[in-house]
């Protein structure tokens, strides 16, 4: 046994020292690392959707390109026609774009079904197409009768007018089937006000932030200070609502606004807009 040993064994002071400093140098690590609430605040906004998008697709085909684009304008004009001539208020038609493209004939499908080589070398119809939007804004307003009359009505003339309405159900080998494309969605519901709603939602995300905060407080007996950090936005020292300010402004100028954030759903039904907040608060 070292002399350092038997002096440990023989000096009880010594040891109550040693013991004493361990644990003035380690327990204020672990207060400083457990300081504060940290809780998640959530926030929900029902909203009534106020815009309806239904999509129609212009086609012209034939064996020349020349033919094609005739018939693509005509059909271009009689769809135009149509659905200037329904006067439905809101309704407005957004060109998404054209392509051309030709398509395999009947023998040439027959021939790739059977896994056959295929003869490029026969004719292929050529198409123009377009993708058009149609927009319908202001259905909050109408009731659910109202809204499917006038739902009815834009695909009944479009489809009059040898408009296809609906998403793209087309397979992209011929012959197969895709899951994904056997429902033919015909009209999206949108809520526009999406930035207003968020702020509404942002308000009752701080909220419950503070509600769980503070029952967190109650229980393991302490007494809940001012909000130091939110969602990364750091320490403040005006309080919650000029934190709350900020995370809106922050939010609000890094996305902007526009159609994309749009939030839709296949169901006409009010549609949630939900946020989260991330809220830590200092122990007094």
């Amino acid at each position: 046994m070292s002399g350092l040993s038997r002096f440990i064994q023989r000096s009880p002071l010594f040891s109550l020292v040693v013991l004493c400093c361990w644990g003035t140098m380690t327990i204020p690590a672990s207060a400083g690392e457990n300081e504060g609430i940290t809780v998640m605040g959530l926030g929900s906004v029902d909203a009534k959707p106020d815009v309806v998008e239904l999509t129609g697709l212009v086609i012209g085909q034939g064996q020349l390109a020349g033919d094609a684009v005739t018939k693509f304008h005509g059909n271009r004009r009689r769809a135009e026609t149509a659905f200037k001539n329904l006067k439905i208020p809101g309704l407005e038609v957004v060109e998404e774009g054209m392509s051309l493209y030709s398509s395999l004939n009947a023998s040439q499908i027959q021939a790739m079904m059977r896994g056959m080589a295929v003869n490029n070398s026969d004719s292929q119809e050529l198409s123009v197409s377009e993708t058009l939007k149609l927009r319908v804004t202001g259905i909050d307003k109408l009731n659910s009768q109202e809204l499917l009359e006038t739902i009815v009505r834009i695909v009944d003339s479009g489809k009059d007018a040898g408009v296809v309405i609906g998403n793209d159900t087309t397979p992209a080998v011929p012959g197969s089937y895709n899951s994904s494309k056997a429902r033919n969605t015909m009209a999206t519901f949108k809520v526009t006000k999406v930035k207003e709603l968020k702020e509404a939602a942002f308000e009752q995300a701080i909220k419950n932030a503070r509600d769980q905060a503070e029952k967190l407080a109650k229980l393991t007996g302490v007494k809940l200070g001012k909000v130091i950090a939110i969602d990364g936005a750091g320490h403040a020292q005006e309080g919650t609502a000029a934190i709350y300010r900020q995370l809106v402004t922050r939010y609000v100028s890094a996305s902007g606004f526009n159609h994309s954030e749009e939030q839709g759903s296949d169901m006409m039904k009010e549609i949630p807009i939900a946020v989260t907040v991330r809220v830590t608060y200092s122990i007094e």
